[in-house]
Formats: structure tokens, C-alpha cells, sequence
């Protein structure tokens, strides 16, 4: 089986936080807040450590722009 491609997660999942098995061949649970992704995974009995997230997912054919602000501190 092959890994999940994040453009199959883009197309299916648009704007929810996903939970993937170690392998990355299976979403095990999803949801639009982390309390609901969190029910999910103990629902399957499933430790946030054993699954990958990601997200939130962006929508499928939508370009993104992030700003990025980097601070430097001085200690005196």
C-alpha cells in the first residue's frame, strides 16, 4: 500500500487536522479542532503517540502565503 499523498489529504479533508498511522498509509482520524481529533483517537483507543498529524489541511488548488517574522533579541 502506498504512502497518503498530501494532495489525496488536500482533495478529501480540506480544512481539518488529520491523524496518520506511523506509516503513512492510513487516516486514522480527523476532525476541524483538536478536542474532536483527540475524541476520535481515543475512541479507536489510539495514544497521540503512535499516530502523525497534519494539518490543518488547505484546500486544493489554493496558493498560501505566510509571513514569517523573525526577532532578534539582545541580552544586555
Amino acid at each position: 500500500m502506498k504512502k497518503i499523498s498530501y494532495i489525496y489529504l488536500q482533495k478529501r479533508f480540506p480544512g481539518h487536522l488529520v491523524a496518520l498511522d506511523k506509516d503513512e498509509k492510513e487516516v486514522v482520524a480527523y476532525g476541524k479542532k483538536f478536542s474532536e481529533l483527540f475524541e476520535k483517537l481515543e475512541k479507536k483507543h489510539l495514544s497521540p503517540k503512535n499516530v502523525i498529524f497534519v494539518g490543518p489541511v488547505q484546500k486544493s488548488g489554493t496558493i498560501n502565503v505566510y509571513r514569517l517574522s523573525l526577532f532578534s533579541s539582545s541580552v544586555n
